[in-house]
């Protein structure tokens, strides 16, 4: 049988320059007759040698390289391998200006995963927080939407008429089942689903959130008003 850090090595030459590698995943699926040991051993001889790039704890990339050297993976290559297959979202400033609430981009890139191995992860500029919701083509608009709503008032230069247009096509396509979904397993707080409701009963769009909501409470969200008149 070859050596560990020969078959190791092969593995890297078959994969493309920039793939994102879970070294732990590796050993799992790949690698698990040998010492784990022995595995991270040859792993830390392999990224001194330059053919792995250590981003975080048990997060590498194979490098592009070039004539002037080593070219390092963007925040975007980041961002996109946690987001793969439907399994993340981006949050943050990235959703606000992808849906047109406000033309700001922020430097740091927030992504929500529902497969990500523990709470958080960081890997340069980007930020990875594990989803308690399965993230689907159902539930994702309605993460979406209550990330906006829970951050408008933290959001730079707001666009009023954006963010009425982004909500009146939520509500179009409203689905009473995947919002409860989203709420029973994402804590958001009470005065992000009074806001949604404000918005979902402004715009005639029958819904059963008054549930999770006290008769007794006066919850701090924008009028109705104020948002379609600057809009």
């Amino acid at each position: 049988m070859k050596k560990l850090s020969t078959r190791i090595q092969e593995y890297i030459e078959s994969c493309p320059e920039n793939t994102i590698i879970e070294i732990g995943v590796l050993y799992r699926e790949c690698f698990s007759r040998d010492s784990e040991t022995a595995f991270a051993k040859a792993v830390e001889r392999i990224t001194k040698k330059g053919e792995l790039v250590q981003l975080t704890r048990g997060l590498y990339y194979i490098p592009r390289k070039t004539t002037l050297g080593p070219v390092p993976i963007t925040d975007k290559e980041i961002a996109d391998f946690y987001m793969r297959d439907g399994h993340g979202i981006a949050i943050g400033y990235r959703l606000y200006n992808e849906k047109g609430i406000t033309t700001q981009v922020g430097k740091n890139v927030e992504i929500l995963s529902d497969s990500l191995r523990g709470e958080q992860k960081r890997a340069r500029n980007v930020k990875v927080t594990k989803s308690t919701v399965e993230l689907s083509p159902s539930t994702i608009p309605v993460v979406e939407t209550m990330e906006i709503l829970q951050n408008y008032g933290k959001i730079e230069d707001l666009n009023h008429k954006g963010l009425a247009s982004y909500m009146e096509k939520f509500a179009a396509a409203y689905s009473e089942k995947s919002v409860h979904e989203v709420i029973q397993n994402r804590k958001y707080k009470k005065s992000t689903i009074a806001f949604l409701k404000e918005f979902l009963d402004y715009l005639n769009v029958p819904n059963t959130l008054d549930q999770y909501l006290s008769e007794l409470s006066t919850y701090r969200i924008p009028r109705m008003e104020e948002i379609y008149e600057t809009a």
